[in-house]
């Protein structure tokens, strides 16, 4: 009997810490970003691992001849760095991406910056899979850039990044982009 309660305490424990995972946190931390990456990728000081910003997918920075990089990579890095490089924030850690970066949500000045990047029209809400959108809110965000064909929305057929990185970089196939 003590066995089968044991097991059933472990079962619940790793269920709630799945659970909580999948869920922000309430307590947002005050970190200092020493450098902005990419559109999506921060370096945070005092933390090892690089850091991706939660719900969003930035257009691709070109990573060679062989990875071209996609419209508005550039526009959106730049975008980050006025908003994040050098400056404290408020971030709320949601989990840990295949890499075992911390994935998260940067606040300044009381505005999401990962949701403010996409309704600039300079990242997509990422619907790669499911549990990438934790924030629908995100969506409003991109439906209002699309809709003001601000950035990215600008373009005739804006490739997703998820897109991007399978048919230009895998299949290689850049030249119809």
């Amino acid at each position: 009997m003590r066995r089968l309660i044991s097991i059933l305490l472990i079962a619940a424990s790793s269920v709630a810490g799945i659970h909580s995972m999948a869920r922000p946190s309430l307590a947002a931390d005050e970190v200092r970003v020493t450098r902005v990456l990419d559109g999506d990728t921060v370096v945070v000081e005092n933390w090892e691992q690089r850091v991706r910003l939660a719900n969003i997918d930035a257009p691709e920075m070109s990573h060679g001849q062989a990875k071209p990089g996609q419209p508005f990579s550039v526009q959106s890095t730049k975008w980050l760095e006025r908003e994040l490089q050098g400056k404290v924030v408020k971030v709320n850690c949601v989990g840990q991406d295949r890499y075992g970066r911390k994935v998260c949500d940067f606040y300044r000045d009381g505005h999401h910056v990962n949701k403010e990047l996409v309704r600039a029209g300079l990242a997509w809400a990422n619907t790669a899979q499911a549990r990438y959108l934790r924030d629908r809110s995100v969506l409003d965000a991109q439906q209002e850039a699309r809709a003001s064909r601000r950035g990215l929305w600008s373009e005739a057929k804006p490739i997703e990044p998820w897109n991007w990185r399978h048919e230009c970089w895998e299949r290689r196939s850049c030249d119809a982009h």
